[in-house]
Formats: C-alpha cells, sequence, structure tokens
C-alpha cells in the first residue's frame, strides 16, 4: 500500500453516448456518506479495503472483490471499514440505460430491481473493472459499448429480480406519496414542515415518524437529496455552481457545495471538472 492510498482523490468520467453515464474512481481514507439517494443505479467494484454502508434497512459490508449494486431512490450510507482505505470504481447508469437493457434480454419494460445489495461474481467484477480502465485509457467507443452493453448485461441476466418493478419497495402510505411528490414539485422553494404536514392530512410530529420509516429519511433530508440531484442534472447542462445552487434552492455556493460533497463525495467543481 502506497502513501498515496491515505490520501483522499476521486475522479470522474462520463460517457455521453450511454445517457451522460457516470463513472468514479475514488479513495477514501476518512469520508462518511450520510443516508442519501441517487436517481440512477450505483454499481460498484471494491478494490482496496471493506466499504461498509446501509441499505434497505440493514448494514453490509463489501470485500475485495464484492460488487455493491444499490437500486436508484434507495437511501444508503457509505464508509471505509477500519484503518485501510477504501478504494473502489462505480458506474451510474440510468434507470432508461437498464431497462433498454433488460428489455433487449427478456422484452421486459420495467427497469431491473437487485435484491442483493452485495454480490460476488469474479468474472463480473472483472468486466466491470476492465469498463473503467477502457475509457481511462480513452481506447475506441465500439469496444467500450461491446464491454458495458456485455457487462451490464450480465448483472441483469444474473443478479437482478426478474419481477423488475421501480416500486419494488412496496406501496407507501398515500400521505407519504403525497409528500414525496410535493417536495419533487416544489423542492426550489422554501418548503417547511407545517406546509408538508398540511400536504400530507398528517400532524407534523406523526408526518416526520411516518415518512422517516417509509423513505428511510426525514422529510427535510430527503429534500436536500432532491435539490442534489437536480443541480447535479443543472452542471452536467453548462449551469454555472451558483445558478444551479440558486435554481434548486440552495441558499448560496458554498450551501450546495457542502451538502454536494458529503452526499457524492466529490465538490461540484470537480463533478464538473
Amino acid at each position: 500500500m502506497t502513501q498515496n492510498s491515505y490520501q483522499e482523490h476521486t475522479q470522474l468520467l462520463r460517457i455521453p453516448e450511454f445517457d451522460n453515464l457516470e463513472l468514479l474512481k475514488a479513495n477514501y481514507v476518512t469520508h462518511a456518506f450520510p443516508r442519501h439517494f441517487h436517481e440512477t443505479y450505483v454499481i460498484e467494484v471494491v478494490e482496496q479495503g471493506v466499504d461498509e454502508f446501509y441499505c434497505d434497512g440493514q448494514m453490509h459490508t463489501a470485500s475485495v472483490g464484492s460488487i455493491v449494486v444499490i437500486n436508484p431512490y434507495e437511501v444508503h450510507t457509505g464508509r471505509p471499514m477500519g484503518s485501510v482505505p477504501l478504494l473502489y470504481r462505480s458506474l451510474y447508469p440510468s434507470p432508461q440505460v437498464m431497462s433498454e437493457i433488460a428489455s433487449q434480454l427478456a422484452g421486459s419494460t420495467e427497469i431491473p430491481y437487485f435484491p442483493s445489495p452485495v454480490i460476488r461474481d469474479e468474472p463480473l467484477a472483472k468486466k466491470l473493472l476492465q469498463v473503467h480502465r477502457v475509457i481511462e485509457k480513452a481506447e475506441d467507443n465500439p469496444r467500450l459499448q461491446s464491454l458495458l452493453f456485455c457487462a451490464l448485461s450480465e448483472l441483469v441476466t444474473r443478479h437482478s429480480d426478474k419481477g423488475c418493478s421501480s416500486n419494488h419497495v412496496g406501496d407507501e402510505h398515500v400521505a407519504i406519496k403525497r409528500t414525496k411528490e410535493y417536495i419533487s414539485d416544489y423542492y426550489s422553494e422554501n418548503i417547511t414542515l407545517d406546509r408538508l404536514a398540511q400536504i400530507s392530512g398528517l400532524s407534523p410530529y406523526h408526518l416526520l415518524r411516518a415518512f422517516r420509516q417509509a423513505v428511510g429519511l426525514p422529510p427535510h433530508e430527503y429534500l436536500v437529496n432532491v435539490r442534489i440531484e437536480h443541480a447535479r442534472t443543472l452542471l452536467t447542462k453548462g449551469h454555472s455552481i451558483a445558478q444551479a445552487a440558486y435554481e434548486t434552492g440552495f441558499a448560496d455556493q458554498s450551501h450546495l457545495t457542502r451538502h454536494f460533497k458529503r452526499s457524492l463525495g466529490v465538490t461540484p467543481g470537480q463533478y464538473i471538472s
């Protein structure tokens, strides 16, 4: 293990041809992700250390060679376990990309669901790592497309729930659905707990308890995550960090930067560089 292993660093790459697919190479020593979610899948291969994370109501550990798969909107955390730095490579394919693959494989129109967040499949892990390395070397696009489609197809075929469903977590209480929809529609505004309670028809205390139980986050943290995902989209479209902060409801650029770094592991500046 080199001295550089104990320095936190990240590298972010994108593939425009695959719905702006993002790939992240990260080395974390102390960084701990709070509870958050992504609109995309997270497909991670651990290269060094152990990833300790919360997902689906319980704690998990992923050691070297493990594949971590987080479904869209699944609340999760993440941190290095012990004193060994955590080095991993991850892909963030959109539900649309995964749905297209599932459709070609089995004619399914729904997005794949992966019931196990930790997968041991050494041949597949090697293929996912190969995708990263081909991109790093800026090799030819046809080969990249072939490798990526092959790796994601094997992941769906071998490890997804064949009853693919974007609502696999089950029906949420109508009040919680109403609250989430309101947050999704008005995320850029100053949303108060009292307003959410009015929308849901529950008391503030009841809403806090029910929302956290159903979603895994209290309403205000869910709102922050929705804002981060929208800011992320604006940044990829060329908006400045200050513009993205303003348009998504953050107080200012530093407010966005602080939450962006906590949830995604990179600053907005690193994200767009």
